[in-house]
């Protein structure tokens, strides 16, 4: 097997970070970009680095994510979600392949069963609007692109719920979690884990079928925040009085979606990958942590 050259964006977010782990097992050839490496919002940056290298294969896990600050910098968070998913797209020229990954929050669907992909989007927030013309941009112009939505993403690297609700519990003697925001959360190692399983499956099938679609991929399960940090505090063996609470009395600048569980269907058929359950991926990721 001839080994694949793979770019990964936003290679120190949570989602980068586990690639960089994996790939110290892997036969590809990886090179990590942080945004001070390569800045993809710069469209002249990104032309010159795909003009001086070969590329097979990008992973895109480059986003401003910051989702209540980006209600005030509006113009950062569509310079790197939209605009810069669109200065990639234009240097790759449909020469390799693309993962984009996206999220949940393109939704915000009043549902009480799990959401496909086909599901309306309607985004209620400025970082949702911005991912979600990224994904459009991908979905519209490329031709040998995948989006892969996931929801609550979480990991040993980074920041992220479940390391801020540890760190609060060494802190606090309780703590109130909203208990009205329903989803799935996500291990980023097992996201990075179905990414790289299937890279070889899909760059040597003929099926064309594969591309210009949205899957979703997610741990599975369906719970609130309230729920996820009651199981984070069981299995971390801490001792802490946790509240539920209304949404309403939790307020953010930007709003968040009531409903994020995705169905995971349709990813499962095409590939046959197994979605794993989230309290067994929560447990892994706990013990990495110590």
């Amino acid at each position: 097997m001839t080994a694949l050259q793979i770019i990964v964006t936003g290679a120190n977010g949570q989602l980068g970070m586990e690639f960089k782990a994996l790939s110290k097992s892997s036969d590809h050839d990886f090179t990590f970009l942080s945004s001070s490496d390569l800045d993809i919002s710069s469209r002249s940056q990104i032309i010159d680095y795909f003009k001086d290298h070969k590329v097979d294969v990008i992973l895109n896990c480059a986003a401003y994510t910051k989702v209540d600050l980006a209600e005030t910098k509006k113009t950062k968070a569509y310079d790197v979600n939209a605009n810069g998913v669109k200065n990639l797209l234009d240097a790759m020229s449909n020469q390799c392949l693309m993962l984009h990954y996206s999220t949940d929050y393109v939704y915000n669907a009043e549902l009480d069963t799990a959401i496909k992909e086909t599901e309306p989007t309607y985004p209620s927030n400025v970082y949702a609007a911005s991912k979600l013309l990224g994904d459009q941009h991908v979905i519209q112009t490329y031709k040998k692109a995948i989006v892969l939505r996931t929801s609550w993403v979480y990991s040993a690297y980074g920041n992220n719920f479940v390391k801020t609700m540890l760190r609060l519990a060494d802190k606090l003697p309780e703590i109130k979690v909203v208990n009205d925001q329903i989803g799935a959360p996500t291990f980023a190692k097992d996201l990075a884990s179905v990414s790289m399983s299937n890279l070889n499956t899909i760059l040597s099938s003929e099926d064309i079928s594969f591309f210009n679609k949205v899957y979703h991929y997610s741990n599975s399960g369906q719970i609130s925040w309230y729920d996820f940090a009651k199981e984070i505090f069981a299995q971390a063996d801490k001792d802490i009085l946790l509240y539920p609470i209304p949404t309403s009395e939790y307020p953010t600048p930007a709003n968040r979606p009531f409903w994020s569980v995705l169905d995971c269907n349709l990813i499962q058929e095409t590939f046959g990958i197994e979605v794993l359950d989230w309290k067994k991926s929560l447990a892994v990721c706990l013990e990495k942590l110590g």
